[in-house]
């Protein structure tokens, strides 16, 4: 079971998102992004979702500053669609926090979680 947790804009549509995706193989927690990537750092969670209105601004700045730059990536800008092989590439290198803009978050959270299920063996 993936346990994801998610802060930031929005957190009830990436809850939904993630779990429609997910199904029973995921475990969502709404949170802070204070609270959520506290979480993944002590090993709590596995995974950090968060959407701002830029996709890359507060959606990751706190993820960034607790578990680190090399380990978050905005997947999602205000503007621009999810890419999915740029996804899988993110997944696959071991991000472990991402950022989408609020207007994708239907489209590029379900990417990001199929991702991390087809990483995990899921």
């Amino acid at each position: 079971m993936l346990r994801i947790v998610v802060g930031g804009l929005k957190k009830d549509v990436i809850e939904r998102s993630a779990k429609a995706a997910g199904g029973d193989q995921v475990e969502v927690t709404i949170t802070s992004d204070f609270e959520g990537a506290k979480k993944v750092k002590a090993g709590e969670a596995d995974y950090y979702l968060g959407a701002c209105n830029s996709g890359g601004g507060a959606a990751l700045s706190v993820a960034i500053g607790i578990l680190g730059y090399g380990n978050c990536s905005t997947v999602a800008k205000a503007g621009g669609k999810p890419n999915a092989q740029t996804i899988e590439k993110l997944v696959q290198e071991g991000k472990i926090a991402f950022g989408v803009a609020v207007e994708s978050i239907e489209e590029a959270v379900p990417l990001i979680v199929n991702n991390l299920l087809k990483k995990h063996g899921h």
